[in-house]
């Protein structure tokens, strides 16, 4: 069960790299392609404030999304003890969360390519890189998807 579980934490911080490594690539765009046309939408705060609606949403449904993904798999894993179905169901809720915190990301970078704006850009990536680092796959929180009920789970250490 321990080699199962590394290699899922292996494969998911790889895939979870990868995700935020296209945050730096955007950031690159931003910073190296310059704004040759006058922008489409200079004064693009109705446009900001739709975009940020949409982020807003998306971030909020983030985690009752991942979570749903993973109440089926889950009960199925307390019945039948077999963790590939809960881990291949975890992998696919964590791509999600993170592409949906990319897609936050992306919003900002069409909001800099219609408005100019760099500010707004760094303010959705932030947020995106952020909510990224927050769901940062770690090995205690595979340790407690894999824990069955009524059994013993890993124990946190005391706070003295």
């Amino acid at each position: 069960m321990q080699e199962i579980s590394e290699r899922h934490i292996r494969r998911l911080q790889i895939v979870c790299v990868g995700l935020l490594a296209s945050l730096a690539v955007y950031a690159g765009v931003v910073t190296a392609v310059p704004l040759t046309a006058e922008p489409g939408f200079p004064q693009g705060e109705p446009l900001l404030w739709g975009f940020a609606f949409l982020a807003a949403v998306n971030l909020v449904t983030i985690m009752p999304v991942y979570r749903a993904m993973l109440a089926g798999p889950r009960r199925v894993y307390a019945v039948g003890q077999q963790p590939e179905r809960v881990l291949a169901a975890h992998l696919s809720a964590h791509v999600v969360a993170f592409a949906r915190l990319e897609a936050v990301a992306i919003l900002g970078l069409v909001l800099h390519f219609l408005t100019g704006r760099r500010d707004w850009f760094w303010i959705f990536t932030g947020v995106a890189a952020v909510g990224m680092l927050l769901l940062w796959p770690k090995r205690h929180k595979v340790e407690t998807l894999l824990a069955l009920p009524g059994q013993p789970g890993p124990q946190a250490p005391s706070p003295q």
